[in-house]
């Protein structure tokens, strides 16, 4: 698994530093231009919280039912969300058609696409967002089995194909119907090249309709909401924002506010690779009800993360200058006090998902899936007036402030996670955050001076600054047991088998 989230994380990077520069090199007005794409993208994101809901807790349950030797109720979950996701397709698909009578290019601010285009670049994407679906369910089936890198891989393939036909368009200067058709087509193929893998390699992982149950698929509802809200939180914070600065500030700000939040979210993707892997984990040993594995699991990943979220906050940080300067020759978009505030939302951010992984995979995330979302609609109103006065700013202040609430709200819900007799020690989070305070002050002269400095000077302070941060938190957070453990499995897998 953690083999094939690094290729994801890849990936994922790939996708972020190929697209944009595309776009601001090829078309005319490129800034733009790229800024009403990514809007028009948020404006269907919020179709993935059905998908999200629905099949995440599916998969989650099956593996947590087929793993406690419940065949028959495992497929008979499965089957249900299946119907279900058939249903929420169809449904959608038909009443996705009202966006052909909508404005949609007045409501977005457009000035670069037509209201006709815009509204088929919008249809497109929601079949996209529904094949989605169907997609996801097939591919994290492998969970079952405990073979989820598998399923992995397809989205990681399809998202690699996809981000490279995206490319190709973009070098040709296409339309943004042809951008969202293509998205389409490799959602489409890819589902059906999963469906063969696992008829040649598990069918029983195939879900049928035969064994479906409407009763069942109604019971997946309730669960299915409460992930459904967390992704809808997700929307919030990440859509959300895009479409309020577009239309309070317009396509320019969201272009700045979008690329400095992607030059982030790559450096903290090395964190999620490690939250991300071992979701399958915490799954498993749920359904074996193994509690004192899952601690031990809790505690020495924990130690792992929290070591690198100052390093590569910070790290990102100091390097910023650098990678605006090489990967969008752009170098006066850097802006330092935006990227400063950026960078301690991605720390914070960087807690909070490890944290939340043992809550989503244990599908125990109501209390969670209602508080995310009060959270994140308080931010999106409070950043409503303050944008005007105070601009992008405006609202990431009310974005670092949900993120620390949230973040404290999962680590109460993690110590209620395990039996009563388990103590969970808030420790080390309370270390990180004084290693936090010290990297962060070492940071802030660099950050603002290296405006002016040459870039060879820009890597050699972020160098400097992150061996002192790394060699700080290794120590801070006893990362000696984990060396050893890894040590050990590594000589063990290495060490030749005796022979019988």
């Amino acid at each position: 698994m953690l083999g094939s989230f690094f290729t994801g994380q890849g990936v994922s990077i790939v996708s972020q530093l190929l697209v944009p520069p595309f776009f601001l090199l090829r078309y005319a007005d490129g800034v733009e231009v790229y800024g009403e794409w990514v809007a028009l993208s948020a404006a269907v994101t919020y179709l993935g919280t059905l998908n999200y809901g629905i099949q995440t807790y599916a998969n989650n349950q099956s593996t947590i039912k087929y793993n406690r030797g419940e065949v028959e109720a495992a497929k008979t979950l499965q089957a249900s969300a299946f119907r279900l996701l058939l249903l929420v397709l169809g449904v959608f698909a038909v009443a996705g058609s009202s966006v052909f009578v909508m404005p949609i290019g007045r409501w977005l601010n457009l000035h670069h696409a037509s209201s006709q285009a815009a509204s088929l670049t919008l249809y497109l994407l929601i079949l996209q967002m529904l094949f989605n679906m169907l997609f996801a369910l097939f591919a994290n089936s492998y969970m079952m089995i405990g073979r989820m890198h598998r399923g992995a891989n397809w989205q990681i393939f399809q998202r690699l194909v996809g981000t490279l036909a995206i490319a190709v368009c973009a070098w040709f200067r296409a339309s943004f119907p042809i951008l969202a058709a293509v998205q389409l087509s490799t959602v489409f193929v890819f589902a059906g090249l999963v469906v063969i893998d696992l008829r040649r390699t598990a069918p029983i992982l195939i879900p049928s309709l035969r064994y479906g149950r409407w009763s069942d698929a109604k019971s997946i509802l309730k669960p299915s909401a409460h992930f459904g809200l967390l992704s809808l939180s997700s929307f919030l914070t990440w859509q959300g924002p895009v479409l309020l600065i577009q239309t309070l500030l317009g396509p320019a700000s969201v272009t700045l506010f979008s690329l400095a939040r992607t030059v982030f979210s790559m450096g903290r993707q090395a964190l999620a690779i490690l939250s991300f892997s071992i979701g399958q984990e915490i799954t498993l040993l749920i359904g074996q009800r193994n509690w004192p594995q899952l601690k031990r699991l809790y505690d020495l990943s924990e130690r792992v993360v929290l070591l690198l979220v100052p390093i590569f906050s910070v790290g990102v940080l100091l390097l910023s200058p650098f990678l605006f300067a090489v990967w969008l020759h752009r170098r006066n978009l850097y802006d330092p006090a935006l990227c400063f505030i950026m960078a301690v939302i991605s720390a914070v951010m960087g807690i909070k998902e490890h944290k939340y992984q043992f809550q989503s995979s244990s599908n125990e995330h109501e209390r969670l899936s209602r508080f995310t979302l009060v959270a994140y609609a308080v931010m999106l109103l409070v950043a409503a007036f303050l944008m005007k006065p105070f601009g992008i700013f405006g609202f990431m202040l009310p974005w670092l402030a949900a993120e620390m609430a949230q973040t404290i709200y999962i680590l109460r819900l993690n110590v209620q996670l395990f039996p009563a007799d388990m103590t969970i020690s808030m420790a080390p989070v309370v270390r990180l955050v004084a290693v936090l305070v010290i990297a962060f002050g070492l940071a802030a002269w660099p950050v603002f001076a290296s405006v002016e400095w040459p870039l060879a000077t820009v890597v050699a302070a972020a160098v400097a600054v992150m061996a002192v941060v790394s060699a700080g938190s290794y120590y801070a957070f006893g990362l000696d047991e984990v060396r050893s453990l890894l040590l050990s499995k590594i000589r063990q897998r290495l060490s030749p088998r005796p022979q019988s």
